[in-house]
This record gives C-alpha cells, structure tokens and sequence, in this order.
C-alpha cells in the first residue's frame, strides 16, 4: 500500500512540475535491520532492498540459460518468444562493460517510447516488461525510488504522528561517472540536475505509522526520463525501451567490471580446477599395451592386484563369440618320401570358436601420456629344419635360420601413469615430461613341433614371437584440485551472455544437459589467477512460464503481472557486520500473469460493460505504423503451430574456432501444406548478428553459416526462413567460438 502511495505521490509530483532522478542502485535482500515496512521497505512486490556501494550482489557467470515452458508457448505463442528473445539481444549486444568511455556516451539518458494506440488499449509490452525483469536479476534496483530512502524513524514519547517525527534520511542512488580517485560517490546531483525528497508520512494506516521519502526535481522544467531498472515498479501503459539507458549500462558497469572484486562462490552445479602449484610430484610411466591386455580378460580385483594403486571406478563384463583363427605349422612328410627324409615344415589353419568372459574397465586414476590404437611390431621366425638349408648343403642336413619381419598392425600401443587417488582430484598438471628410455617387450614364442620318438627324429623345430616397445618417460606433475561451488575472491565477468535452450515442460529440464566452461580470474596472494569453471547446467538458470496470478475473489485491484523471485546468496560475504557483497543464483522464472485481458468496475448498481476500467492486457508493440500484437492472439498461436510443423535440422550448430573455416548446413523440411517451397534464408528482424567472420547464405533452398571465425565467444541469434508465400518460421541458434 506503502508503495502505491509513494507512486502516486511520485505522479503528483511530476504533475506538478517535477522530474525523477536518474542513475542507478543496487539491489539485495531485505537483511538490514531498519530495512522494514513502517519506512516503506519490504512492500508488495519487493523482490530487495536497495544496497550501499560494495554490499552489491550480482550474477557473476558468464553464460547463462533460458527456457520457455509449454504455459508460457500455449498462451503467448512464437511471438511472445520473440518478444522475449528481443529482451535478451538487448542484454547480448553489450561488450565488455569496461571497454566503454567513461562517461558511457555510447548510450542514451532516455530510451523510452510511447505507442499511443497500445496506451489506449492498455497494452503492456512484453519486451519491455523481461528487459525491467532481467535487469533486475543482474542486480539493479529501482533508481528513481531509491534516490533517497529513510533509514530511521523516531516519534518521541509524548507526541503523535506526524508532530514530532523525527527522519534519519540516506541516499542509494550513484552517480555513473567515476569519481577521480576512481570511485562512485552517492549524489542527488545526476545528469546535471539537482533531486531533493519530501517526506510523505501516512499516520491513518494500519501499520499504525508509515512513511517514505519521495523524489522529485528542484527543477520544474526538467525532463522525466526513466531508466530500464526502473520501469517494473514505474510502468506506464503504451511504454517501450529501445535498448538500455545511459545509467543501466552505468549499473551493470559497476556489478560486472573486473575491478570489482568481491569473494564470491562460483554457483551451484560448478567444479572449479585448481592447480595446486605447492606440490610436485614424480611419476615413471608404464606400458599401456600390457594393461590392455590385462582389462580384458581380468575382472576388477584381479586387475588392481596385478598393478597396486590402480583404482577401477566401474566394471561391466560382457561375454563375446570370438572366433580365432591361427595358422600353425607343423612337420610332416609326404607318404613316398625316402626312409630318412626330414620331415616338413607344412601350414595348417586352426578355428576355434568360445564364449571367454571379458571385461569393459572405467578408471578413476589412469592418465594416458601416449596412445596409439596401431603401430608397428617385430615378428621373430626361429626355423630348425632342412628348409632352413641352402640349396648346396648334404641331404639330411639340418639348418637353423633366425629372422625378423616388421610388422604394421591394430593393437593398444603406448605409455600411463596411475596418479595417486585423492578426494577433489581432478588429474595433473604436467610440469615437464622427459623421455628416459624404450623398453622392448617379447611375447612368449609359438611353437610347432613333432613329438619325440616320431618322424622328427633330427629334433627339427619352428617358433614365432612378437617384440613391441613403448618409450617410458620421467613425468613432474603438479596436483589438480577440483573444488565444488568454490569461495574466493574473483573479478567481475565484463560480459554475461544468455543462449536460449529447449526445455521438456514434463521433466522439468533441458533436453540435452549442457557442460559450460569458463575462466574465472581469482585473486589469491595478490596474484591474478585464471582458473576453469566446469558447470553443466540440466535446466534453465531462467524459467518463462504463465498462470493466472489475479487474487481472487476479494483482492481486487492486486493484480500481478509477473510474479518472479531472485535467488540470493547472502553466505559468501568475507565482512561481518555488512550486508553484503553477495551473488545472485540459479535459478529462477518469470511466471507471467495470463488472466487474459482483465478489467475493473466499482460501484454498487448498473454495472455494465460501459463502466469498466481496463487494468491491463499483454502486448507487443513498437514506434512503427504496424498494429499492436494482443495476447493470446491467433497469429501467435499459428506461427507456434509452424514451429511444430516445420523442422529446422540441424536443432544445434556445432562449436567453432577461431581461423579455422566453419560450415554448416540448414535444411527446413515442412509437415504441413501452408509452407511451401522454395526457402530463402536471413537473420530474423531484430536478431544479433553471427559471430565475427561468419555469413549467412541461400544455396539451393538451403541456408548455409560459413565462414573463418575471428573472436571467440558465446552468440545468440535468430534465424528466419521464408517460403514461397513469405510465410516464416524463426528458430533460435548459438554458436560457441573456441581460441
């Protein structure tokens, strides 16, 4: 009630001549003992409290996942997802937020519009309302509201409200523009322009006191100007942003820069990848063929016994039809050879068909150091025989003749190391991997021989054996920690970019899980350390849903737009004492309000249509001739149908790397009569453009992203393809670019 209140005290201000103040604050949760309802904090709707500088809490991951579930697709449709998606090319077309001047001119003091068709209607654009709700969820507050705030209230014993009262009052709004000793300094001077409050005290409400400093401008003839993190609590019907203000960008500058530090986990879901640089460790590498050989016919206690150390994190056996087949060779004669004559050496193929249990081994603390699935072996011939004679030797001679053939066969060929398992161990870092020696291996030799006291009276004999070799190295490692949902000190992220996922509505998430890695600078020693951020993600770190949020049947007019929370993380403040710094995490929805278009009428008789107020109803719309979109609305609804009906393959790109030629083709493929060929394919209205270096072209009814790549990052576009009819069907798309 509070913050109606001060709203229409706002409005009557302005009214009479007055201006809002325009800079940005902080947003937090409401842990601040004078942060209460009798000073107007913690109204309906309070999400936060405003916060002082260096007590900010902030989404500090540098990609971050949405989805739409079917609530939200059933009654907004296609273009309310693009309405939405609008929203986040705002957000995604930000740089690095210190690469700006430091003045931010870049951007626009005002970014607001009116569509005067739309405020007739009462029309709330769904575009603006997500952009006031995603800046929010980055960490900025409502500046205007914020510019001052009562911090005490005091009614001395003996007196009743308002004779007496007595304020504490305090400023939570900063100026964009940093202070030369590089610092932002609260001010009621923004833009040039002096802001000062009145104290409005309400002593006839229930609470039994309430009171709140309310802003306008010393100057009557400024203008109103309204930044994005304002517009949730001051929205106007007819009103839309066309990008962000000059003191959003200032905000967001201040949460995500890297000089501000704060100690911080890296979030739920994450595992970071330490090194542990104060411990160095010596390994000596073994042959990789012999454990393969012993993995497979070995079950999991017999293999860790035959290699201590080793530790076997899974075993499945599996029973295969092998059939071998082996030439052996033998020492026969023919049937009219002469009494005496030494036997020959004859080939002979041998089959032999089992079932043999084998076993597929996963380990937990084996590092490969080479591998090769083929090489090369030696096959070693040992024949005693008269074969092995010259031609000019006596009859019954017998020879013995040694060689070696080279061979290049499939076979499991290089070197390990078994690295002691520890709890967080995550592998190695390698120091230094310094070869020693090769080492050569010999497989015990096949024999083929006659049995004594038969025809191989001259103890004639043939073998065959195998050598291989593996090099073994001398290997100075450095322990690698992976430490869960890991406190420290890091920088600001510069950048956050949001990529849209599908979501299954059913299991409530993603349909392909995804693995996010990032580096995350943190300060240790004084020292800048970049350290990896593993994070897979199974369902949005930001949920769009609808619902019918109206308070019936006696709560009119709370009606609710969209009911949203923020995950706050108070536990990682380093500061006793402070109310901050903190982290905002995952995850969260927006739950928009879809009672459908909804209306008040007051009084006691005759109350017709004619009488009606209309509170609000969701649309899309912009500064153009072209007419509003209302929802729910039957051209949303059939282009959600064409969504369903025409597939777009490939449904994700593959990543990229930077300087290496990228391509990929889109085929769309229409179950449904209304979408005919040819297809032309372009970047839907609206959309942000493909990474750097990559085009979209029309081959053939085809759309083909190709190209080198040349900036490495996340990006998030849309892509548009168009039949025959100039019907389309957009579909969103991200594409990761490696170094």
């Amino acid at each position: 009630m509070v913050r109606l209140l001060k709203q229409f005290c706002r409005v009557w201000l302005v009214m009479a001549g007055a201006s809002s103040a325009f800079a940005f604050s902080l947003l937090g949760p409401i842990n601040e003992a004078y942060q209460v309802s009798l000073i107007a904090y913690a109204q309906p709707g309070d999400l936060g409290a405003p916060k002082n500088l260096g007590e900010e809490y902030r989404r500090n991951m540098p990609v971050l996942y949405y989805s739409f579930d079917q609530n939200f697709l059933d009654y907004f449709g296609s273009n309310g997802v693009y309405a939405v998606e609008q929203a986040f090319a705002i957000l995604n077309g930000l740089s690095n937020v210190s690469a700006y001047s430091s003045n931010l001119s870049e951007f626009p003091m005002e970014a607001q519009r009116f569509n005067y068709r739309a405020q007739a209607l009462s029309l709330l654009d769904v575009k603006t309302h997500t952009l006031s709700l995603l800046v929010e969820q980055l960490g900025l507050a409502p500046p205007v509201r914020w510019t001052w705030a009562l911090h005490d209230r005091f009614q001395p014993t003996g007196t009743t409200c308002p004779n007496g009262t007595t304020y504490l009052v305090i400023r939570r709004n900063f100026d964009p523009v940093m202070s030369p000793l590089d610092q932002l300094q609260p001010s009621s001077y923004v833009n040039g322009m002096l802001y000062g409050y009145r104290i409005f005290e309400f002593c006839n409400l229930p609470t039994p006191y309430a009171a709140d400093a309310v802003e306008f401008s010393v100057d009557p003839l400024a203008s109103f100007f309204i930044p994005v993190a304002e517009s949730y609590y001051d929205f106007f019907d007819g009103a839309f942003f066309t990008g962000l203000t000059r003191d959003d960008v200032a905000g967001l500058r201040y949460l995500l820069r890297t000089n501000n530090m704060n100690v911080e986990s890296t979030g739920p879901n994450t595992v970071m990848i330490a090194t542990n640089l104060l411990t160095s460790q010596q390994f000596f590498t073994s042959n990789l063929t012999l454990l393969a050989e012993q993995a497979l016919t070995n079950d999991a206690a017999a293999l860790e016994a035959l290699n201590p150390g080793l530790v076997v994190a899974s075993t499945t056996p599996f029973f295969p039809i092998v059939v071998t087949t082996n030439v052996v060779f033998v020492f026969t004669n023919s049937p009219y050879d002469p009494v005496g004559t030494p036997a020959h050496l004859e080939p002979v193929t041998v089959l032999t068909t089992n079932a043999p249990t084998w076993y597929r081994h996963e380990f937990a603390n084996v590092i490969t150091n080479h591998y090769a699935t083929s090489g090369f072996v030696t096959v070693w011939t040992t024949n005693i025989s008269a074969a092995a004679c010259g031609p000019y030797w006596p009859v019954g001679s017998i020879c013995t003749n040694i060689s070696s053939t080279d061979v290049f066969t499939n076979l499991i060929l290089g070197d390990y190391y078994i690295f002691p398992f520890v709890t967080n161990s995550c592998g190695v870092s390698i120091v230094s991997n310094r070869f020693i020696t090769t080492l050569y291996v010999t497989n015990a030799p096949v024999v083929a021989t006659n049995a004594p006291g038969t025809t191989n009276v001259a103890n004639q004999q043939f073998s065959q054996g195998t050598t291989y070799s593996f090099n073994q190295y001398a290997l100075l490692v450095h322990p690698v920690v992976c430490q869960t949902n890991s406190v420290a000190l890091r920088q600001g992220a510069e950048k956050i970019t949001f990529i849209r996922k599908d979501y299954d509505s059913l299991l409530g998430q993603f349909f392909y899980p995804v693995t996010n890695e990032y580096i995350a600078n943190t300060i240790t020693n004084s020292t800048l350390l970049p350290l990896k951020v593993q994070r897979v993600v199974t369902q949005p770190d930001i949920l769009f849903t609808a619902a019918d949020l109206a308070n019936g049947p006696s709560a009119i007019p709370g009606v609710g737009t969209v009911a949203r929370n923020i995950p706050f993380n108070a536990t990682n403040s380093a500061y006793p004492g402070l109310a901050g710094p903190g982290t905002i995490e995952t995850s969260t929805s927006f739950t928009y309000n879809k009672v459908g278009p909804i209306f008040l009428n007051m009084g006691t008789a005759f109350l017709t249509e004619g009488s009606q107020i209309p509170i609000f109803t969701w649309g899309s719309f912009d500064g153009t001739t072209n007419l509003p979109v209302v929802y729910p609305n039957g051209t949303s609804l059939e282009n959600l149908e064409s969504q369903v009906l025409i597939q777009i393959t490939p449904r994700y790109l593959p990543d990229g790397f930077v300087g290496t030629n990228y391509g990929v083709q889109l085929q769309a493929v229409s179950q449904t009569p209304a979408f005919q060929p040819p297809y032309s394919w372009s970047l839907a209205p609206g959309s942000p453009g493909l990474p750097p270096g990559l085009g979209l072209s029309n081959t053939n009814g085809a759309g083909l992203v190709s190209g080198t790549p040349s900036a490495v990052g996340f990006y998030d576009f849309v892509i548009r393809v168009t039949d025959s009819q100039a019907r389309t069907s957009d579909r969103s798309f991200s594409i990761k670019i490696n170094p």
